[in-house]
């Protein structure tokens, strides 16, 4: 199976979007990004948000509109967040960005098949915010995880933010410590990475 990923930054804060695409479909990761921009015929199966800041889903009223049947997966935690300009602190930003969404929780894909044979699994990593995750995304050939602002190459997400939590942060670095070292690593901000990197150079991880 061949799988492509293309990273699609949003706005002044560069946040991440993600389409993942196989020969047949594709899945978004934290839609910040218009529909338009995503130069594709293939059917779109499946919209993630790795957590509830209004920069990683600020273009959710547009895919849901043009993909009106597509699911929307988020933590538990965190779908409050989608429908409330203070939760999601878009209204620290100046702006009330709010979106009307009958998302569903994560755990209704955990370890399905959500992309030809990539299967879904998520890690709830709290910390930058209550319901933020890491998403995985696996088959033989290939190890991706989506760390939204847990995790950032050379750095980690701020602890500063309402719902925010350095002692949960410790928690979650810690149980990614425990995880598959060859994870290809997409943050929501910055650069790709690799896991085993991040354990062994990010100064967080000490």
């Amino acid at each position: 199976m061949s799988i492509r990923i293309k990273t699609y930054p949003y706005g002044p804060l560069g946040s991440n979007m993600y389409a993942v695409f196989s020969d047949t479909a594709f899945i978004v990761i934290d839609p910040g990004v218009s529909p338009s921009k995503v130069d594709t015929d293939l059917q779109l199966k499946a919209i993630f948000i790795t957590h509830g800041h209004f920069d990683h889903f600020a273009s959710l009223n547009e895919w849901i509109s043009q993909y009106p049947s597509v699911p929307v997966y988020i933590h538990e935690e965190d779908t409050d967040c989608i429908g409330s300009s203070d939760s999601n602190l878009s209204r620290d930003f100046g702006i009330s960005y709010e979106v009307n969404c009958e998302a569903k929780s994560l755990d209704e894909v955990k370890g399905t098949k959500v992309l030809d044979d990539l299967v879904f699994e998520y890690f709830h990593t709290p910390g930058h915010s209550k319901g933020s995750c890491c998403l995985s995304f696996t088959d033989d050939s290939h190890k991706l995880l989506f760390t939204g602002d847990m995790l950032f190459s050379g750095s980690i997400g701020r602890t500063d933010f309402p719902g925010s939590s350095v002692t949960d942060m410790r928690s979650s670095i810690e149980l990614l410590k425990g995880l598959d070292g060859t994870y290809e690593v997409y943050p929501g901000h910055g650069p790709a990475t690799i896991l085993q990197r991040e354990i062994n150079t990010n100064p967080f991880f000490y």
